[in-house]
């Protein structure tokens, strides 16, 4: 409960940094089929804004129209059936060089897991995959900080959005993560014989209000196809129907692991 009280304004998050390229090519017109990524509504659960605050005084490190946002369903509760899941935010023009990630368990307000990655300056999607030796205890609730370190001398000009995440028990005729890594894994080397099955998984998902799943699914198939306007289309109707489409899908989404010295941040954020 201590760590917290250096995050009254923040924060903090440890992560992998996914940027934004933007396609000029021409889409390619796929075959459809009937399939929905409509995402139910969930019920209001009293979680945070999911987009971004603070940070107003001074120079503002955060510009452009779309704010800091954290791309989560609208009650902002990622539902997710994998140990160690990803989380995606757009991360709009900021001047901040860093960007600090925490995960607290709701219940004993104890520090789960903290760590801290540069920012390259370019704005676009940011995914950050919860690293292997994190495991999250089925039916428990956490909650995320994401900052974006506008200055590191004033950490209440901090500009920051926080969110909650859970992981559930899978469910009868629900692909468990094993299987469903097997077919993102076979994606890279037999991506349009496997791209089909992997839009059904993902609008199974979306039906059993599986958030963290339906939304990474869509994004390796926007990386892998991206100028497959099925696809497209499918991505756009995903975050329409929890009130995203603000979100620009032209960006590239992908993941670059970056080295970082969590037990020496973890030291320097307690002291």
């Amino acid at each position: 409960m201590g760590g917290l009280k250096h995050f009254t304004y923040l924060g903090t998050v440890t992560l992998i940094f996914g940027l934004a390229l933007a396609f000029a090519a021409p889409r390619i017109k796929a075959q459809s089929f009937d399939i929905s990524l409509k995402f139910p509504p969930g019920e209001n659960i009293g979680a945070p804004q999911r987009t971004g605050g603070g940070g107003q005084r001074g120079i503002p490190c955060v510009t452009g129209k779309t704010r800091l946002t954290a791309l989560t369903p609208m009650n902002n509760l990622t539902t997710t059936i994998s140990s160690n899941p990803s989380l995606f935010w757009y991360i709009p023009p900021t001047q901040a060089q860093s960007a600090d990630f925490l995960l607290v368990d709701e219940e004993n307000q104890e520090t789960y897991y903290y760590t801290q990655i540069p920012l390259t300056q370019v704005p676009g999607i940011l995914e950050f995959k919860l690293p292997d030796h994190i495991s999250l205890a089925t039916d428990t609730r956490y909650i995320w900080t994401l900052a974006l370190v506008c200055n590191p001398d004033d950490r209440s000009n901090d500009h920051f959005v926080r969110g909650l995440i859970q992981r559930q028990p899978i469910q009868n005729g629900t692909t468990p993560p094993a299987e469903l890594q097997t077919l993102l894994d076979a994606l890279v080397n037999q991506p349009e014989r496997i791209k089909q099955r992997l839009q059904y998984e993902a609008s199974n998902y979306a039906k059993e209000m599986i958030w963290a799943e339906t939304l990474m699914i869509l994004a390796r198939l926007y990386q892998q196809f991206p100028h497959d306007s099925a696809i497209a289309d499918e991505m756009q109707e995903l975050l329409t129907s929890v009130e995203l489409d603000n979100i620009p899908i032209e960006c590239l989404v992908h993941s670059c692991a970056v080295e970082t010295q969590d037990a020496e941040a973890m030291r320097e954020f307690k002291d």
